[in-house]
């Protein structure tokens, strides 16, 4: 019925087999369900910044001075740090 009412409204893309794995427990066998819960992220960008500044103006000194290039590589290209869980503990 849906499908049918989407491609009367022109809005079905197409439809195509999906082969979905289901997650199991390995002690009950049970079927585990994700469990979507919010998101919590952690903007690093400022700390970063603070910490790439430090090593270029001289504050900072990296050991040995050849991973510098490993320590801006990282830090220039940081990205917001999630601090939840997507799956709960004990699933």
């Amino acid at each position: 019925e849906m499908e049918k009412d989407m491609a009367e409204m022109g809005i079905l893309r197409g439809k195509e087999v999906n082969k979905m794995r289901l997650g199991k427990c390995s002690r009950s066998g049970d079927i585990v369900e994700p469990m979507l819960t919010p998101q919590w992220y952690v903007n690093c960008s400022s700390m970063a910044k603070r910490a790439t500044d430090a090593v270029r103006n001289k504050e900072l000194r990296i050991v040995p001075e050849s991973q510098e290039s490993t320590w801006f590589s990282w830090l220039d290209n940081i990205r917001d740090w999630c601090v939840s869980r997507q799956l709960w503990w004990g699933h």
